[in-house]
């Protein structure tokens, strides 16, 4: 009896923990949502680009040596999504004091990025024309999106759990 009930509980443990690791990902046919064989296919949420200008408490984080640029997060503006895309504002800062303020996404899995939005000179988000993914590239001094993906967002190709594992991964 007890044999049977620690077996119903472990198989119910393993199809809750399944479904919820499916959760971004949808079969063709909605009846299938139920059938772990059926095949399935991952989407993205919609996204909502912020309403307001980057917040004060900027992280700054490590790229490279050879970079002469700042780069700091919007530590309030980084989102884990259900969809598994790690949404953030990224504040570039040249050494002149010139700054580029960008809304973009991570796909740890597919190790992908998105430019969603930039920030015009007047403070409004301006969306991104031809948003689409582009593999991320560890070829220049600038890559900050590698360094995002290897030093805090993923642990190989899953997301963070949360946003406060992410923070004190992001070193200058």
């Amino acid at each position: 009896m007890k044999i049977t009930f620690f077996f119903k509980t472990f198989f119910i443990f393993l199809a809750l923990a399944s479904s919820l690791s499916f959760a971004q990902y949808r079969t063709l046919d909605p009846a299938d949502e139920d059938d772990f064989d059926a095949p399935r296919f991952w989407q993205e949420i919609e996204v909502k680009i912020p309403a307001t200008p980057p917040t004060t408490d900027l992280k700054p984080f490590y790229v490279s040596t050879a970079t002469q640029l700042q780069f700091s997060l919007d530590a309030q503006s980084i989102n884990i999504g259900k969809d598994g895309v790690i949404r953030y504002v990224v504040v570039i800062t040249s050494s002149s004091g010139a700054q580029q303020v960008s809304y973009e996404g991570i796909r740890c899995e597919k190790y992908e990025w998105r430019l969603y939005a930039t920030m015009l000179s007047d403070g409004k988000w301006s969306k991104s024309a031809n948003s689409r993914w582009q593999g991320i590239r560890n070829t220049s001094y600038n890559s900050y999106h590698a360094a995002l993906v290897k030093d805090a967002f993923c642990e190989s190709v899953i997301p963070r759990r949360s946003v406060k594992e992410i923070i004190p991964l992001l070193k200058p």
